[in-house]
Order: structure tokens, then sequence, then C-alpha cells
């Protein structure tokens, strides 16, 4: 995608103006306070309201999601009402690396929501920035209990990109708790008795890493082809065979300087009974439910490589992360699996973590439906840090 004559493209119109008075404007730093604003504001609905909030940098945070980063900003007069994002990074389809898109930070003010033909003329937006050299297809994640969206998005309305379900998405979050310790005790046990040993992650292993890495994410669909500017050897927790090489291996990746999911309500059975479910939850060592407001501590487990049929290097790696996010203050680790994955019925059974379901999509025009139908049926491997 050449962001710089797209840029230019926009610019140079000002801004796209419809007989409804609706106008869209590439995003700037001079929005980056109305942006923070309408994710404080709106919040993703669901049995529990989180507002994925940017602070202090909008921008800083949006970058994590890939290069050649555009996000389109909307007005209704004076009133912004609106924004989307819109980038693409290597990730593997069909075990080949590939530009894939991401699309992104879809919100609209609550004033706003059913204004369909609002969304309709934002997508337009989205589609002359694809249209300027963007890749065919794109990823995009919406939370499963968000039924408006999806209903919206799944119908396949005129002048709407398809929207094709590729499967649910799991995102686990593992909370503190005295087991988890003895967890990782016992796992670590389990990997020395195979003739393994652990390893801190280290500068002298990073093209080992990356090696290890890329191979693994090729069996994965989707899954992130990473650079080798994007590994911090320092954050890793690794699995060596007995002559050094890495077998697996699993990164903490803090982003709470830049990035935070606050609390914004609970709704149905949990507005009444968080305080029960948390006073069981400390008996028997679960995550509790925040209360309204409050940003979650948490981490992301990134990174990851650990072989299906091995379900204990997974294990053991989350449960060293999770001491080393202690040490820090974090409460939570997050770390997401396709509901097809083999290991996550073994990571369920260990960690007992509380969880939500993502629906992801393939999107694309009609210029990548072709290639949107050679997509093959293994396993869904996004990074959840970078969704």
């Amino acid at each position: 995608m050449d962001g710089t004559s797209t840029t230019s493209q926009l610019v140079a119109c000002e801004a796209e103006r419809a007989s409804s008075g609706i106008r869209f404007e590439l995003a700037t730093p001079a929005h980056d306070a109305s942006l923070r604003r309408l994710l404080r504001d709106n919040p993703m609905s669901g049995s529990i309201s989180v507002s994925l909030e940017r602070e202090p940098s909008f921008f800083a945070a949006v970058a994590l999601e890939g290069p050649n980063h555009q996000t389109i900003v909307g007005f209704e007069g004076d009133r912004f009402v609106g924004a989307g994002s819109i980038s693409e990074r290597q990730r593997f389809v069909n075990g080949q690396p590939m530009r894939v898109g991401y699309l992104g930070g879809l919100r609209l003010d609550k004033s706003f929501r059913g204004r369909f033909s609002w969304i309709r003329q934002g997508y337009e937006q989205f589609h002359k920035l694809h249209s300027a050299g963007g890749p065919p297809i794109y990823l995009t994640s919406i939370v499963a209990d968000n039924l408006p969206a999806r209903r919206f998005l799944e119908k396949g309305l005129r002048g709407m990109p398809t929207y094709r379900h590729l499967g649910d998405f799991v995102t686990l979050i593992i909370g503190h708790r005295s087991r988890l310790f003895r967890s990782s005790l016992a796992a670590r046990h389990h990997v020395y008795a195979k003739g393994f040993r652990i390893m801190q992650g280290s500068n002298e292993l990073r093209s080992d890493l990356l090696e290890l890495l890329d191979r693994h994410n090729r069996a994965y669909q989707f899954a992130p082809a990473w650079s080798a500017a994007e590994i911090d050897c320092d954050k890793f927790s690794v699995v060596c065979s007995s002559d050094g090489a890495p077998v697996a291996c699993a990164a903490l990746w803090d982003q709470r300087t830049i990035k935070q999911s606050v609390v914004r309500g609970y709704s149905g059975h949990l507005l009444w009974s968080r305080h029960l479910i948390n006073a069981a939850a400390t008996c028997v060592g679960m995550p509790r439910l925040p209360r309204v407001g409050t940003p979650i501590s948490y981490a992301f487990v990134s990174h990851m490589a650990a072989h299906a049929d091995q379900p204990e290097f997974a294990e053991c790696l989350i449960a060293l992360l999770q001491e080393m996010a202690c040490a820090r203050g974090i409460d939570y680790l997050t770390f997401g699996l396709d509901s097809c994955d083999p290991r996550l019925a073994h990571l369920r059974k260990v960690f007992h973590p509380r969880e939500y379901v993502s629906r992801i999509y393939a999107v694309y025009w009609e210029d990548g439906a072709v290639f949107a139908q050679s997509l093959d049926s293994r396993v869904l491997g996004p990074e959840v840090a970078i969704l």
C-alpha cells in the first residue's frame, strides 16, 4: 500500500463530503485527543464492557499493528463521530509469507450506532486506500457476543467488502494463584525429565529464535512472519535441546504504557453476582472481575512457538512468564488460540483461565475473492498482542 500517494490523494481533496454532511479525513496527530476520547467513551459491548484505550498516544499504540498504518476519521459537521484503521504486515498464508492487511479500531460514537449509511461511506474510504495498492486480503476480529456488528458485517451488503468467517479465536486470561507456581515446578520437571533444559533468551539466540518462529508459524494461518527487529530476546523464555538448540519459546510483551483495557460495565448475571463470583474466585484461585473503571493489569504471552504435540512446553513457558509478570506487578497474562488448536484443552485444564471468544474473518473486496478461495484449512494463528 503506497501510504504517501494515498495521503496526497486524500489531503488534496481535503475531505470527502456526502450529501448527508458526513465527511472523512485521513487522521493526523491533530486528531489524537479525539481518537483517544472516542475509544474511551465507546466501549466494546458484551457481558463485560471493555474500552480498548490508547493512552497517552493513539498513534504510538496503533503502530504495533503493522507498518503503513492509516486511520480514517469521520465527522458530521464539526462533530467527531467515528474512526477506523487499516494496516498491513507480513503473515503466513498457506505456509508462505505475504502482505496481509488488518482492519481494526473500528469505532462509531454510540449516538450514531445504527447509522448504516455512515458505516458504508466509511468503508468506501477503506476501499480507496485498498485500491491504492493494498494487499489482496485483510484480517479482522470481532468479539463473538457483539451481535449487532456481526449481523451487519456478515450480511454481504452492496458496497461492503466480504466478511468470511474463518473460525473462532479464544483469548485466555490467566491470573495469579498459588497452584500456578506448583504448575511451573511440575512443568519444568516434565521438561527436564525428557532431556530438555530451560534458558533465558539472549542476543546469541536471536537468529535461532527467529528461525524457530518462522518454522513454527508456517503451520498456522495468518501467523505473523516476525522480523529480527521484533525479537526482544531478553523477554523470552526458551526450551532447548541438550545441544542448546531452541525447540520452543515464548515472550512476555507488556504494552500497558501505550495500550489499556478498562472495564466499563457488566451486564446480565455478572452485574449482580460479581461480588459473589469474586469471593468464589479468591477461594479457588481464579482471576477476579475488576471494578468498573479499573484498567486490567495484564501483559501478553507473545511469540509463542510450542508444538501442538507437546503442550507441556507451552504450559512450562506460560508458567515461567507468569513468574516474570508477577515480579513486575502484572496481574494477568493474555494468550490467544484457535478454538480448534489441540493445545487449548491442555492449557484450560492446567490454568483454569477466564476466556472470551472472538470471530476471525478474512475480509476482501472483489479483486481478492479468487485469492480468498485458496485459503486452506490449517489452524488459525494470529498474534493476539497485535490484534
